[in-house]
């Protein structure tokens, strides 16, 4: 083969390799450029996802006048369940657990109530303590930031024109102890 034959070859393979790839990057550019929707349409859900929705959300917690209604119809675990998903929780005092009791609530069900209440007061102290050690570290990371915005003021970049030609050593140049000289700091020439 002679010079031109492979000069002719090499530009033969650069030309098949470069308009498939400009063809393929035009593809890509021009698949990101494009909308998926206009912005003006609207999705709507169809009534059977709306009811769907509307059954898992949970219902209004019950008030104790309620649960001693329902407790003379409704089955006792059924209604515990019915507590669970309404999230109904009071803290029941010792003459409000015998009234009810009285008025035919079912043992299960005051234990029921007695173990949501001791839940929820978990699940608030928990969020608190979430709420709290997250306030903390935006406060440390707000100090952080100060003290580097305080930082850079205070030693502002310096940009050799040529680049550093001693950049990594330790103070500068190669030779110099790490804490410049005998001692702390005491640099003696010679």
């Amino acid at each position: 083969m002679s010079n031109t034959d492979r000069a002719g070859t090499l530009f033969v393979s650069r030309r098949f390799w470069l308009f498939p790839v400009l063809g393929a990057g035009a593809l890509l550019m021009a698949a990101c450029a494009t909308p998926v929707s206009s912005p003006q349409a609207i999705q709507r859900l169809d009534p059977a996802d709306l009811a769907r929705i509307d059954a898992a959300r949970p219902g209004r917690p019950l008030s104790l006048d309620e649960i001693v209604q329902q407790s003379r119809f409704v089955p006792p675990p059924i209604l515990i369940e019915t507590l669970r998903s309404t999230g109904t929780h009071h803290a029941l005092t010792p003459s409000q657990a015998i009234r009810l009791r009285q008025q035919g609530v079912a043992p299960e069900v005051l234990d029921a109530l007695a173990d949501a209440h001791q839940r929820w007061v978990q699940d608030q102290a928990t969020a608190e303590k979430v709420r709290r050690d997250t306030e903390q570290a935006a406060a440390l990371d707000r100090a952080r930031a100060e003290v580097e915005r305080a930082r850079r003021a205070a030693y502002p970049p310096v940009y050799a024109p040529y680049g550093d030609p001693f950049y990594g050593y330790p103070f500068g140049y190669p030779g110099r102890p790490r804490f410049g000289g005998i001692g702390w700091g005491i640099q003696i020439r010679r």
